[in-house]
Formats: C-alpha cells, structure tokens, sequence
C-alpha cells in the first residue's frame, strides 16, 4: 500500500503553543511520526481532550473512523498506509526501543505534567491554554482543570514525593535514556526510526520551551541533546523551525507555519 492510493488523515491535537510541534510528548510524538513515514495529514485544532473517542488527544480520523492512543494509530498506519520506521531495526534494537518508550511515556510524561501544569513555574507559560475560555469563567476552568491534573497525578503516585523527588526522578530518566542512545544524527544512527519520534515528543517539550526546571537545565547543558532537538526540528519541522531575521535574530517560519499541515 501508498500513501497516495489513501486521503490525508485528520489528526485531532492541541493546538500549538511555543514554536514547538505540540507541548502534549503524546501529540508531538504523532505528528513527528506521521512527518518521518509522510503519511499526508491535516490537523484538527482540539483543545478539549474529552472530545476523543478515550477522552484524550491525540486522535485520527481515516475513512471516518475514528481511533485513539498514539501507538495504536501508528500500528494501524504502520498496516494501513504500509510505512514501518522500525523495519530495519534488529530485535536488540527493537528492545531498547520498547524500554525508552515506557521509560518516557509511562513515568517522564507524568513528571512533564507536573513540570508544566503543577508547578509554579510552568503554570505562568501553560496558562495561556485557557485564552479561548470566557474571561467571565476562565479563572475557574483553570482552577477545575488543575484540581484533575493533580487528582490524576496524586492516584498515579508521583505526586505523593516532594518537588525535588519527582524531578530527579525525572533527571534519571533521561540520563538511562541518553545512555542508550547512539552517536548518530538519530536515535540508532543514520535513518529516523518511531523511537526518535517519541523521544523528541518529550524532549521538545522539556528543551524547546520557556517552562523552566532543573530537567531543562541538565538536558540544555547537554551539547549533543540540543543539537538532537534542533535537527529534528529543522528537518521534520521546517515550517516551526526559526529562520534568521534582517536584525539577525531567530523568527519563526510564519509563512510555511499558516500552510496546511501535511506530512512532509
């Protein structure tokens, strides 16, 4: 199968905050997939999750039905559209690949919600989230939202430790992570594979944005993770890429950020 012989996809996310493909690692993870196998899509602005058919984003819709959790899109694209990322990739890789995506999507995206919509220093950028809602009831969406957020962080359990225990434990994820990273321009080397776009989905959310946090700190110091960070979104990305000003300074791509968004 081809890419062609199938109409784009719509791809319900949260729309974009801060240059970045998504501030959601879930939503940025499929997008990032969906632009390295160039699987045409569209995107469908969703700031309500509860929209989803599981009551989270992301979410496609092809040929009308309509299905949840971003692996089990990629595995119905992967069957659908005939595109696999990982063909390549050896069962020792393939293993490594399995225990970064649990490592990042099954603990760190739990710190990253913390980071981002609990603490203090997140909360003063995240809160533009809201700037759709009626300034009359905005203060109490945001307050509502917040009390799930941390409900739904406290019965997960990473809200029972103190600030400084979820953040390094966040610190140790990404230290294993890069660990068992190589030296190439991707993930296992030369070619971008689906663990690249899940580990960009969380690095671009902790790296790319102005949300400050010990984590952010450690990955920035980091030359190579930046450097990682950069070239995925120069290269998979152009459109949110910053372009030099006549001042010199980095502006983003506005032009190609208002076209339609199709795989590239």
């Amino acid at each position: 199968m081809t890419n062609t012989a199938h109409p784009p996809i719509k791809l319900f996310q949260f729309p974009r905050m801060f240059g970045i493909p998504n501030l959601s690692p879930f939503c940025c993870k499929l997008e990032t997939w969906l632009r390295i196998t160039r699987v045409p899509y569209q995107v469908v602005d969703t700031p309500n999750p509860r929209k989803g058919p599981k009551g989270k984003l992301p979410f496609i819709e092809d040929a009308g039905m309509r299905i949840a959790d971003s692996s089990r899109i990629v595995d119905h694209l992967v069957k659908t559209r005939g595109v696999d990322p990982d063909a390549r990739l050896n069962t020792s890789q393939r293993a490594i690949a399995l225990l970064v995506q649990r490592t990042l999507e099954e603990h760190y995206a739990f710190v990253l919600a913390y980071s981002h919509l609990v603490r203090d220093e997140g909360l003063q950028h995240t809160g533009a989230r809201f700037d759709s809602v009626p300034a009359i009831v905005r203060p109490l969406v945001a307050r509502a939202v917040l009390g799930q957020i941390k409900k739904l962080l406290w019965h997960q359990g990473i809200l029972r430790h103190s600030d400084q225990e979820i953040l390094e434990s966040g610190l140790r994820d990404w230290r294993a992570v890069l660990t068992v990273m190589c030296d190439g321009p991707f993930f296992f080397g030369d070619e971008p594979t689906g663990v690249d776009a899940i580990v960009f989905g969380a690095l671009a959310a902790s790296v790319l944005t102005p949300i400050e946090s010990p984590i952010r700190d450690f990955l920035r110091s980091q030359p190579a993770v930046v450097a990682y960070a950069d070239r995925m979104l120069g290269r998979f990305f152009p459109d949110l890429a910053p372009v030099p000003s006549r001042e010199g300074t980095a502006q983003p791509n506005r032009t190609a950020q208002n076209a339609m968004q199709i795989g590239a």
